[in-house]
């Protein structure tokens, strides 16, 4: 055996790890050779894991999967963990983990901590977005119908062809107006200090309805500090909403550990065949028991011809098997798709068919009963 360094990039959910008795005692991994080492190295010619599988007791990556496992831990953890004498990963500890990525009803109202980091990273994207689609529309709106006009009066000085007084007059590259958003801002910078030297150029431009569009250094300096100011907020945004990225990512990383690490541990407490893995929402190694169904399946448009499948994790699933119908095509249900996820999208329907669609989960140990059919019209 040796003692575990958890910088060599060692798993929590290694079969052949061992936790001290106490604080103070050090972790160990199995070598080949000791008592009750398991060989986890492939063999030659062995079945490689399918795509859309999982092995045995594994902890998902899928944050959605991930919360619906440990919170069957923590029920597990909390009913068992004296009984069982869990040392490391009891529930208070499952809960801490919990919370953070899903929000602490007890922490102050409105904050980050009552919210929890992935619906504060929800809320960061969402701000993102918006500021985004505020800038484009300030860009593609007023900012482009003025440098247009402005190109327009240049037209009138310097010609159609490019030369030295249009790059003096900040068409660096080209003639046309730019597409990107800060190239833009730079010509509308540009544009004020040229129309601030050349007076003589400045222009009212009559518009189909409302006043004249006033080509001026003014307007450029006065619609240039607002977009500046948008450009600059959409920055916020995204540094904001990357830090609340990194922030979830490493809540999402330290719920894996604990119930990776759990996983370990009921290992050198429960024997391959106890029922009580149950109760943590583990399979019993063993002899594993067929999964709870799926609950909660809804269909959602995503498009012509697409539909989104969710439902909510079945307890003890491995993967799961969607059936479909098609009326008007299919007899009968036929099988799509094995998915280890709790959705998936269904694409190449035909728009505006009736499809019928249900989940059947499984581990090794079976196939659970099917999910409640869901009826629903593809969108068009």
């Amino acid at each position: 055996m040796r003692i575990i360094r958890f910088d060599e990039g060692f798993r929590l959910d290694d079969p052949n790890s061992r936790f001290g008795a106490t604080d103070d005692a050090p972790a160990y991994q199995l070598e080949p050779g000791d008592p009750g080492y398991v060989n986890t190295a492939p063999t030659t010619g062995a079945a490689t894991t399918r795509k859309g599988t999982q092995t045995m007791n594994e902890t998902p990556e899928n944050r959605k999967e991930l919360l619906a496992l440990t919170k069957n831990m923590r029920t597990g953890a909390t009913q068992l963990q004296d009984v069982i004498d869990l040392h490391h990963f009891r529930a208070d500890r499952i809960n801490t983990a919990i919370l953070k990525l899903e929000g602490d009803p007890a922490a102050a109202p409105g904050s980050n901590a009552n919210k929890g980091s992935q619906l504060v990273y929800k809320m960061a994207e969402d701000a993102t977005q918006d500021a985004r689609a505020a800038m484009i529309a300030q860009s593609d709106g007023p900012v482009k119908t003025l440098l247009m006009a402005y190109r327009e009066a240049m037209q009138g000085v310097h010609g159609r062809t490019r030369n030295a007084g249009w790059a003096a007059a900040g068409f660096t590259s080209s003639t046309a107006v730019p597409r990107d958003h800060d190239e833009r801002a730079s010509l509308l910078a540009a544009m004020r200090s040229y129309l601030a030297a050349h007076p003589e150029h400045e222009m009212s431009k009559p518009q189909p309805s409302g006043p004249p569009l006033q080509v001026t250094a003014a307007a450029a300096l006065a619609l240039g500090t607002t977009f500046q100011a948008a450009l600059d907020f959409v920055g916020t945004c995204e540094g904001t909403q990357e830090q609340c990225k990194n922030l979830r990512d490493a809540d999402h990383q330290g719920l894996y550990d604990v119930a990776s690490g759990l996983t370990a541990e009921l290992r050198n407490v429960l024997p391959d065949d106890d029922p009580r893995w149950e109760n943590f929402g583990l399979n019993i190694p063993a002899h594993p028991n067929p999964p709870q169904s799926v609950t909660g399946l809804t269909l959602t448009s995503a498009g012509t011809g697409k539909e989104r499948a969710e439902w909510n994790p079945a307890v003890r699933a491995t993967y799961n098997r969607i059936f479909i119908k098609v009326h008007g095509v299919d007899e009968d249900f036929r099988f799509l798709a094995r998915d280890r996820d709790s959705d998936h999208l269904i694409s190449n329907l035909p728009p505006g068919a009736t499809i019928s669609v249900y989940i059947v989960a499984a581990n090794a140990g079976g196939e659970a009963a099917p999910s409640p059919t869901v009826t629903k019209v593809v969108g068009v």
